[in-house]
């Protein structure tokens, strides 16, 4: 599994990527339309403060950062209408791992979204158990 940083403070934020070094979770981000650009800032600042923070996001208020599936750990951050599913490292403290953005449109998080969210979970303890993990160094953190 590939993963690019985002942050890297006292916590360290990762997306999930590709062989070739891109991120759909970043290049979603990126390629949102103007008018929730805001939102997208705003998601990348609560993960600035987080990685920042020595508790980094498990003090968070509800309304920013609240668990959507208890049995494999999956939260998401809150900006606006934007949500960002992520999850704890199994293999490091401090470490969050990103995995997917979307925009919420009902007051339930969609299941398929949760689902890929459980999936990439799952292949992320996998690639650790297996001792396969590509950290991305060279791109920068936001």
């Amino acid at each position: 599994m590939i993963l690019l940083p985002i942050k890297k403070d006292c916590w360290a934020f990762y997306a999930i990527g590709k062989a070739d070094g891109s991120s759909p979770l970043l290049d979603e981000l990126g390629s949102l339309p103007q008018n929730h650009q805001a939102s997208a800032k705003r998601l990348l600042a609560i993960i600035h403060n987080a990685a920042s923070s020595p508790q980094g996001p498990r003090l968070l208020p509800k309304d920013i950062c609240h668990r959507v599936n208890d049995k494999y750990t999956i939260n998401e951050f809150i900006a606006g209408r934007l949500r960002l599913l992520w999850f704890y490292s199994s293999a490091e403290r401090k470490v969050v791992i990103c995995t997917s953005v979307f925009m919420k449109k009902s007051q339930k998080t969609p299941k398929k979204i949760i689902t890929a969210a459980i999936d990439n979970k799952k292949a992320y303890d996998k690639a650790v158990t297996d001792n396969n993990i590509t950290i991305l160094e060279d791109v920068k953190d936001e």
